[in-house]
């Protein structure tokens, strides 16, 4: 297998290196910028490392590059043969970059074999609770600026929002939006348009944007203790998102939190 420093990889990922070339090279630069990075071996598993390169090919793809396209389909099937048996978090961690079959690339789902398909089919099948989907459209509906967020999160076949990282995400803005920003740490190093993006998402024009604070903290405090779902998504999704006492943002969250939204945290503390 390619060189890739202090991760030697296993004897698997070395079979595949010469079954799928080009995966074999990714992976050897992947991981060589994940060490550089200070990231420690150990953690560098069969599963983390395809991620990494499958996200890298799908990048190389989306560019034109039918190398990588021939590259990402070979592993498909590769991954389908199984020789020897593949764990689910490597079977994941190639999915979960492959495009859904009319996406653009599609072909390399439609290239799968029975296996990785039906794997395919069962994860973008996503659905959520009715109490929950109910739940994010009336959270929707009330705040439209959160609309941006949502559509960042739409999955699947049917495009609905994966609700616990958008819930994450609308705690990230609201805590942005107190502080002007300062809490989403833009510094001089961020790429250009990495800085466009979050401020799309996570800032507002709005000369107070604490009133887009306080309507969606008034809409999840009333929301708390009218479904066992949307209380769990809100206190996993949100309430864990907030910062800590020590953290950009805190004090000025924490005075808008309602009663019940304020117990939830306090329970966090606890724990």
């Amino acid at each position: 297998m390619t060189d890739t420093g202090s991760w030697t990889g296993s004897a698997w990922w070395a079979d595949l290196a010469r079954a799928v070339p080009l995966a074999g090279e990714v992976a050897g630069s992947e991981v060589r910028a994940a060490t550089d990075a200070g990231l420690e071996a150990e953690l560098m598993t069969d599963g983390f490392v395809m991620e990494l390169v499958s996200a890298e090919l799908m990048v190389r793809v989306r560019a034109g590059d039918p190398a990588a396209r021939d590259a990402m389909i070979a592993l498909g099937t590769e991954l389908e043969a199984g020789r020897p048996v593949v764990s689910e978090d490597v079977v994941s961690a190639y999915l979960i970059h492959v495009p859904s079959p009319g996406e653009p690339h599609g072909e390399i789902a439609d290239a799968l074999g029975t296996r990785l398909r039906a794997a395919l089919d069962q994860d973008r099948d996503h659905r959520n609770e009715p109490a929950v989907a109910a739940f994010l459209d009336r959270l929707l509906r009330a705040v439209p600026a959160l609309g941006p967020l949502a559509d960042e999160q739409r999955y699947g076949y049917h495009r609905e929002v994966l609700a616990h990282p958008f819930l994450g995400d609308v705690a990230q803005r609201e805590v942005a939006l107190l502080t002007g920003g300062a809490s989403l740490g833009i510094d001089d190093d961020w790429p250009e348009e990495d800085r466009a993006e979050a401020l799309r998402l996570y800032t507002s024009t709005s000369p107070d944007p604490a009133v887009e604070v306080r309507a969606v903290l008034g809409l999840l405090e009333a929301e708390l203790g009218s479904d066992a779902d949307v209380d769990d998504l809100i206190a996993v999704g949100l309430v864990e998102m907030l910062p800590y006492e020590d953290e950009p943002g805190a004090a000025e969250i924490t005075a808008l939190l309602g009663p019940r939204l304020r117990a939830e945290l306090d329970r966090r503390h606890e724990a």
